[in-house]
């Protein structure tokens, strides 16, 4: 219903808008300052409707399942692996509801993991978690720090690489 609504104000624009800019060309050709107001009106109340209707079919597609899916394993990829209902809640500005069922949407599917921690759920992207990195040798084993600013291993002279663990 909200998005039939949307679509309405935006289609209902048209006609504002198609009759502001006849009225502005009318008032090119003559000195009429009375078809100068009304076709500003007629493009104000256009424009208006025309980025109102536009801003709903934008939140409303943000926040179909599909979307809040998306945004919630990206929030969780940027907390390290780990979201909780309030973090969706206040990331996309939605009902603890709605963020709970997407949440248990992505749960069923099997993208995360359901953990009772003292007296909150916290759902786990087993996937997501922060990555840790090194430089190893690959003749000699020798493990390196990555911040340290070595290329060759200092044991052995050959080519270091950069696992993640």
């Amino acid at each position: 219903m909200k998005k039939a609504i949307a679509i309405l104000m935006v289609l209902a624009s048209i006609p504002f808008l198609t009759f502001g800019i006849i009225f502005m060309i009318a008032a090119a050709g003559g000195a009429s300052g009375s078809r100068i107001l009304v076709g500003l009106a007629l493009l104000a109340i256009g424009a208006a409707l025309l980025i109102s209707g536009i801003r709903w079919l934008r939140r409303l597609a943000a926040l179909s399942t599909d979307a809040l899916k998306a945004g919630a394993v990206q929030l969780a990829r940027r907390l390290g692996g780990e979201l909780t209902v309030s973090h969706l809640r206040a990331e996309y500005r939605i009902s603890r509801e709605r963020a709970g069922e997407v949440l248990e949407a992505l749960a069923a599917e099997g993208s995360c993991e359901r953990e009772r921690r003292d007296t909150r759920l916290v759902y786990v992207f087993e996937g997501l978690g922060p990555s840790l990195s090194e430089k190893r040798c690959p003749y000699c084993g020798t493990k390196l720090p990555v911040n340290i600013p070595v290329r060759q291993c200092p044991n052995c002279g050959a080519q270091l690489e950069i696992r993640k663990t």
